[in-house]
Protein backbone atom coordinates (compact mmCIF):
# COMPACT_ATOMS: atom_id res chain seq x y z
CA UNK A 1 0.00 0.00 0.00
CA UNK A 2 1.78 3.19 -1.19
CA UNK A 3 0.46 5.62 1.45
CA UNK A 4 0.97 3.25 4.38
CA UNK A 5 3.31 5.06 6.77
CA UNK A 6 3.40 2.30 9.37
CA UNK A 7 6.93 1.18 8.46
CA UNK A 8 8.58 4.63 8.43
CA UNK A 9 6.64 5.61 11.56
CA UNK A 10 7.86 2.44 13.28
CA UNK A 11 11.44 3.19 12.26
CA UNK A 12 11.13 6.78 13.51
CA UNK A 13 9.74 5.62 16.87
CA UNK A 14 12.48 3.01 17.20
CA UNK A 15 15.25 5.49 16.40
CA UNK A 16 13.79 8.06 18.80
CA UNK A 17 13.43 5.55 21.62
CA UNK A 18 16.91 4.16 21.06
CA UNK A 19 18.25 7.70 21.32
CA UNK A 20 16.29 8.28 24.54
CA UNK A 21 17.48 5.00 26.09
CA UNK A 22 21.05 5.85 25.12
CA UNK A 23 20.80 9.28 26.74
CA UNK A 24 19.67 7.66 30.02
CA UNK A 25 22.06 4.70 30.22
CA UNK A 26 25.29 6.45 31.22
CA UNK A 27 23.74 8.79 33.81
CA UNK A 28 21.78 5.88 35.33
CA UNK A 29 25.03 3.94 35.69
CA UNK A 30 26.30 6.63 38.09
CA UNK A 31 23.53 5.93 40.63
CA UNK A 32 24.44 3.84 43.69
CA UNK A 33 21.95 1.13 42.63
CA UNK A 34 21.48 -0.68 39.36
CA UNK A 35 18.57 0.81 37.42
CA UNK A 36 17.62 0.66 33.76
CA UNK A 37 15.29 2.99 31.86
CA UNK A 38 12.20 0.80 32.49
CA UNK A 39 12.87 0.89 36.24
CA UNK A 40 12.40 4.67 36.29
CA UNK A 41 8.78 4.27 35.26
CA UNK A 42 8.21 1.55 37.82
CA UNK A 43 9.64 3.65 40.65
CA UNK A 44 7.73 6.74 39.50
CA UNK A 45 4.50 4.76 39.38
CA UNK A 46 5.00 3.60 42.97
CA UNK A 47 5.96 7.13 44.02
CA UNK A 48 2.70 8.46 42.53
CA UNK A 49 0.60 5.43 43.49
CA UNK A 50 1.82 4.20 46.88
CA UNK A 51 0.23 0.91 47.84
CA UNK A 52 -0.37 -0.26 44.28
CA UNK A 53 -0.88 -3.96 43.85
CA UNK A 54 1.52 -6.01 41.73
CA UNK A 55 -1.35 -6.63 39.29
CA UNK A 56 -1.96 -2.91 38.83
CA UNK A 57 1.76 -2.35 38.39
CA UNK A 58 1.95 -5.18 35.83
CA UNK A 59 -0.84 -3.58 33.77
CA UNK A 60 0.80 -0.17 34.00
CA UNK A 61 4.22 -1.50 33.04
CA UNK A 62 2.82 -3.84 30.36
CA UNK A 63 4.76 -6.74 31.87
CA UNK A 64 3.67 -10.27 32.60
CA UNK A 65 3.32 -11.32 36.23
CA UNK A 66 6.44 -13.55 36.30
CA UNK A 67 8.64 -10.84 34.78
CA UNK A 68 7.34 -8.23 37.19
CA UNK A 69 7.72 -10.56 40.19
CA UNK A 70 11.42 -10.97 39.37
CA UNK A 71 11.81 -7.19 39.01
CA UNK A 72 10.00 -6.52 42.32
CA UNK A 73 12.27 -9.03 44.09
CA UNK A 74 15.36 -7.39 42.58
CA UNK A 75 14.27 -3.89 43.60
CA UNK A 76 13.30 -5.18 47.03
CA UNK A 77 16.76 -6.78 47.42
CA UNK A 78 18.31 -3.39 46.57
CA UNK A 79 16.22 -1.83 49.34
CA UNK A 80 14.15 0.33 46.97
CA UNK A 81 10.68 -1.10 47.54
CA UNK A 82 8.85 -2.96 50.27
CA UNK A 83 5.77 -5.16 50.30
CA UNK A 84 3.02 -4.89 52.87
CA UNK A 85 -0.06 -7.03 53.38
CA UNK A 86 -3.29 -5.31 52.36
CA UNK A 87 -5.05 -4.32 55.61
CA UNK A 88 -8.45 -5.15 54.09
CA UNK A 89 -7.44 -8.43 52.42
CA UNK A 90 -4.43 -10.22 53.84
CA UNK A 91 -4.10 -12.29 50.65
CA UNK A 92 -3.18 -9.17 48.68
CA UNK A 93 0.15 -7.38 48.72
CA UNK A 94 0.67 -3.64 48.41
CA UNK A 95 3.91 -2.12 47.13
CA UNK A 96 5.62 0.98 48.52
CA UNK A 97 8.90 2.78 47.93
CA UNK A 98 11.39 2.78 50.78
CA UNK A 99 13.13 6.04 51.69
CA UNK A 100 16.04 4.98 49.49
CA UNK A 101 13.56 4.09 46.74
CA UNK A 102 12.04 7.57 46.93
CA UNK A 103 15.49 9.14 46.67
CA UNK A 104 16.39 6.93 43.68
CA UNK A 105 13.02 7.66 42.03
CA UNK A 106 13.74 11.39 42.32
CA UNK A 107 17.30 11.03 41.01
CA UNK A 108 16.22 8.78 38.14
CA UNK A 109 13.39 11.16 37.24
CA UNK A 110 15.92 13.99 36.92
CA UNK A 111 17.94 11.81 34.55
CA UNK A 112 14.83 11.02 32.52
CA UNK A 113 13.82 14.69 32.34
CA UNK A 114 17.29 15.65 31.13
CA UNK A 115 17.12 12.93 28.46
CA UNK A 116 13.70 14.19 27.33
CA UNK A 117 14.92 17.77 27.26
CA UNK A 118 17.79 16.70 25.03
CA UNK A 119 15.46 14.68 22.82
CA UNK A 120 12.91 17.50 22.46
CA UNK A 121 15.32 20.42 22.15
CA UNK A 122 14.70 20.68 18.40
CA UNK A 123 10.96 21.23 18.90
CA UNK A 124 9.44 24.52 19.95
CA UNK A 125 6.74 24.68 22.65
CA UNK A 126 3.91 24.45 20.13
CA UNK A 127 5.43 21.39 18.47
CA UNK A 128 5.99 19.73 21.85
CA UNK A 129 2.34 20.35 22.75
CA UNK A 130 1.26 18.92 19.40
CA UNK A 131 3.42 15.83 20.00
CA UNK A 132 1.94 15.42 23.48
CA UNK A 133 -1.59 15.69 22.07
CA UNK A 134 -0.89 13.06 19.43
CA UNK A 135 0.66 10.71 21.97
CA UNK A 136 -2.27 11.24 24.32
CA UNK A 137 -4.59 10.29 21.49
CA UNK A 138 -2.57 7.11 20.89
CA UNK A 139 -2.39 6.31 24.61
CA UNK A 140 -6.10 6.56 25.44
CA UNK A 141 -6.89 3.84 27.93
CA UNK A 142 -9.67 2.65 30.18
CA UNK A 143 -7.16 1.04 32.53
CA UNK A 144 -7.97 2.39 36.02
CA UNK A 145 -4.27 2.15 36.91
CA UNK A 146 -3.46 4.55 34.07
CA UNK A 147 -6.01 7.20 35.08
CA UNK A 148 -3.52 8.93 37.39
CA UNK A 149 -0.99 9.20 34.54
CA UNK A 150 -3.69 10.57 32.25
CA UNK A 151 -4.93 13.10 34.77
CA UNK A 152 -1.56 14.56 35.69
CA UNK A 153 -0.24 15.10 32.16
CA UNK A 154 2.35 12.34 32.19
CA UNK A 155 1.10 10.50 29.13
CA UNK A 156 4.25 11.22 27.18
CA UNK A 157 6.26 9.58 29.94
CA UNK A 158 3.79 6.70 30.19
CA UNK A 159 4.01 6.08 26.45
CA UNK A 160 7.78 6.16 26.47
CA UNK A 161 7.86 3.80 29.46
CA UNK A 162 5.86 1.31 27.43
CA UNK A 163 7.99 1.81 24.36
CA UNK A 164 11.22 1.41 26.33
CA UNK A 165 9.95 -1.88 27.72
CA UNK A 166 8.85 -3.14 24.32
CA UNK A 167 11.05 -1.53 21.68
CA UNK A 168 10.31 -2.27 18.06
CA UNK A 169 14.00 -3.03 17.51
CA UNK A 170 15.53 -5.30 20.15
CA UNK A 171 19.05 -5.22 18.69
CA UNK A 172 20.50 -2.83 21.29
Amino acid sequence: MPDDITAPLGRAFTATLNRLRGAMREPLSTLPVSLGPPDIGLLQFLLNTPGATPQCLARHQARDKAQLTRKIKALEAQGLIRREADPDDGRKVRLFLSEQGQAMADAAEQIRRAAFAELLQGLNRSEQEQLLGLLQKCQQSNDPCAKRAQSDGRLLFAWVRFAILFPLNRDD
